[in-house]
């Protein structure tokens, strides 16, 4: 059986590989080639092959036709229900209040849920300077080292915990961000992730976070504060 040793943990490769295909089409709505799924995973794209082919059989993924990108089905939604409905409604709930924020702050501002050790983007509004960060839905970074990640991570010791005990030196790297962002009610990062780019972030209900990001010239740490404040006052409804 194929496997690789992880800490004290062992790792089926086959079943690792295959979650990270999923995963990766999770965040690609319009679908994936295969050259592109197994280019980004650094897989062979006979593996890569082999392994879509086993996930269309069960019904996970489908392709409509040969050379057509890979999608996934709705199968996987079928099996948390309550989860995928809690995320639907609480982005419509949390639409206007991304508005909202957008307006006061004039900076971006985004929703995201945790999705294995990353965060997804759900929602996002742009802001209208000339100069500013775009972040649009579908997109992924790690929980680790981001803002939006140690948000998601003070608001749930379990994931934090989960987290810990996959990736102990990132852990061990991050964890004080991660107790700062607890006790704050906030997280930020000032350039720690993205050269040039702030971001502060806030916890909510349902596993989600949401987030304040521009450029470090127009971030600095007490206007991070300040739209921390933003944030709390203007989710409030949400929790």
């Amino acid at each position: 059986m194929e496997s690789v040793a992880n800490g004290a943990e062992r790792m089926i490769q086959s079943v690792q590989r295959a979650f990270a295909l999923i995963e990766r089409l999770a965040a690609a709505p319009d679908g994936l080639r295969l050259s592109d799924l197994a280019d980004g995973l650094g897989l062979n794209r006979s593996t890569a092959h082999n392994l879509l082919g086993t996930l269309e059989v069960l019904g996970y993924v489908e392709q409509r036709h040969r050379g057509a990108p890979y999608r996934l089905t709705g199968k996987l939604d079928q099996l948390l229900p309550p989860r995928v409905e809690t995320e639907l409604a609480l982005r419509a709930r949390a639409r206007p209040v991304l508005e909202e924020v957008a307006t006061r702050t004039g900076e971006t501002v985004y929703l995201a849920f945790a999705a294995g050790d990353h965060y997804l983007c759900s929602d996002a509004v742009q802001s209208t300077e000339p100069l500013h960060l775009t972040v649009t839905p579908g997109e992924r970074e790690p929980l680790l080292g981001t803002a939006i990640g140690h948000a998601l991570l003070a608001g749930n010791d379990r994931l934090a915990e989960r987290l810990a005990e996959a990736d102990p030196k990132g852990w061990s790297h991050h964890a004080q961000r991660v107790s700062e962002a607890r006790e704050q009610g906030f997280a930020v990062d000032e350039e720690g992730f993205h050269p040039g780019v702030s971001c502060v972030a806030v916890s909510l209900p349902g596993g989600a976070a949401m987030g304040v990001a521009g450029p470090a010239s127009r971030l600095d740490h007490s206007r991070l504060l300040a739209f921390a404040a933003v944030l709390r006052q203007a989710t409030r409804g949400l929790r």
